[in-house]
């Protein structure tokens, strides 16, 4: 198994990695008429994305993908730039109307990789809650603390069996561990 390949957010100059999703949805190549396929064993889902947090909304800025039947139909007017069977929107600006919470953080701890799925909170210096309505910023929390008082607890358990930890691995839940 292999780490995946986080959604991005941009959000006051700094980048953040997605780590946990809550509630609706973010942008999927499925709603615009293409079918993902898996891009190589980092990207099982077929598909990553970069969004940017800014007042007036959240937006998807650029997606990459391998579509199945290799039609990459244009996003807002944008031609994907192909390479390799893989495609890549640029320069997007597309309002994503999500409602929900998601957990994004930065500042990560190489000693706390793990080799399989999504890396957890407990894995990383800095770590926020962001509640969204309509794809507007409502609710930002500082969860640093938090996590830092369990630093490595999802490594400490993966360590001591990889194999029964394969779904929490590669979920996004809100859990902090």
């Amino acid at each position: 198994m292999t780490a995946q390949i986080p959604d991005t957010f941009m959000f006051k100059g700094e980048e953040y990695s997605l780590i946990g999703i809550q509630g609706g949805e973010l942008a999927s190549p499925l709603q615009y008429g293409m079918e993902p396929e898996m891009l190589h064993t980092a990207c099982y889902r077929g598909f990553y994305a970069t969004y940017e947090v800014k007042d007036d909304g959240l937006f998807l800025r650029e997606l990459t993908l391998r579509e199945k039947n290799g039609k990459y139909l244009p996003l807002a007017g944008v031609e994907a730039d192909v390479k390799k069977s893989q495609g890549t929107y640029h320069d997007l600006e597309i309002l994503v109307p999500f409602t929900g919470k998601m957990r994004l953080a930065k500042g990560f701890i190489e000693e706390l990789y793990v080799h399989m799925g999504f890396q957890k909170p407990t894995a990383f210096k800095y770590v926020y809650d962001m509640a969204f309505q309509d794809g507007k910023l409502v609710e930002l929390k500082d969860r640093s603390k938090d996590v830092e008082r369990m630093r490595g607890a999802f490594k400490k358990k993966y360590a001591e069996d990889p194999f029964s930890n394969i779904d929490a691995a590669f979920s996004l839940d809100m859990d902090l561990e």
